[in-house]
């Protein structure tokens, strides 16, 4: 054998050795690619669709740009924020808000819906948000009085599917009295003459009728009907409703809506549209 190959067969032979005395390495996992190590902000971000009927200001409206706004939209978007979620809203007809809400076309109610006992039976409550008296209106100087004989024989305008038109034939059963799809098409109505009197929440046809150039020459009549007059129709304020099994979603909602109580976005929200205290005693 020459001296060659009797160097590479030490060589080997040393080679093989070191590689049986060395600890044996475990393959180490491939670190994770960077966007599976952290998910997106979008899934880890909720979003919450509300529903709401924007005819109905300044709680829910349009405006010019088609944008849906008002003081329950500034509301949701600030228990939204507490939420740390993300808040969209759909415009939805008032006789179908409720439907809607069962079919899941969105998961919030917030379209000044009195919590009375009859939608309990449909949809679960948050606490509530906001409380309004029920009032009536009329051509400024008008003498009708506001009883069910004073106003027997005459036109009373209300919008389908709320408590005003629920009291409204429980108390007014000789009133003509005229439902309609929107509050809108009930002021409508009131200019043209064809009805004498309308009867809605008190704030909207203040803030949202009165106050405005359409409302010019109206007027309130008689007293404000407070929810005391007959509680199981007119409610017990105003809530944010949900679907009755989205117990986790209502709790969260009244946290937030606890934290904007408390640390005062609630009045600084309320103080944009109101001059009163619009949330009322407790």
């Amino acid at each position: 054998m020459t001296n060659r190959k009797v160097a590479l067969l030490a060589g080997s032979i040393f080679a093989m050795m070191m590689a049986a005395c060395t600890p044996k390495q475990e393959a180490k996992p491939a670190a994770p690619a960077a966007d599976a190590a952290k998910p997106a902000a979008s899934a880890e971000a909720m979003t919450i669709k509300f529903g709401t009927d924007a005819t109905y200001a300044p709680f829910e409206s349009t405006d010019a740009s088609g944008n849906i706004v008002g003081f329950d939209i500034d509301l949701a978007n600030a228990m939204c924020e507490e939420m740390k979620a993300k808040c969209t809203f759909t415009n939805q007809a008032w006789e179908g808000i409720i439907p809607g809400l069962t079919t899941k076309k969105y998961d919030v109610i917030a379209s000044s819906m009195s919590i009375t006992s009859e939608r309990k039976q449909s949809v679960l409550f948050t606490q509530k948000v906001w409380d309004a008296p029920n009032r009536f209106v009329a051509k400024e100087g008008s003498t009708l009085q506001t009883t069910p004989e004073g106003l027997k024989g005459k036109g009373l305008g209300v919008q389908q599917g709320t408590i005003q038109e629920t009291y409204a034939k429980k108390y007014y059963p000789d009133a003509k009295i005229k439902s309609y799809k929107t509050i809108e098409d009930a002021y409508a109505d009131l200019a043209a003459k064809r009805i004498e009197v309308v009867f809605a929440d008190g704030v909207v046809l203040t803030e949202g009728f009165l106050k405005k150039p359409a409302g010019k020459g109206y007027a309130q009549l008689g007293a404000d009907v407070p929810a005391a007059a007959d509680p199981a129709i007119l409610g017990e304020g105003t809530g944010f409703a949900v679907r009755k099994e989205d117990t986790e979603l209502a709790a969260k909602l009244n946290k937030a809506f606890d934290a904007i109580r408390a640390n005062g976005k609630y009045k600084a929200i309320a103080d944009k549209y109101f001059a009163f205290d619009i949330y009322g005693s407790k």
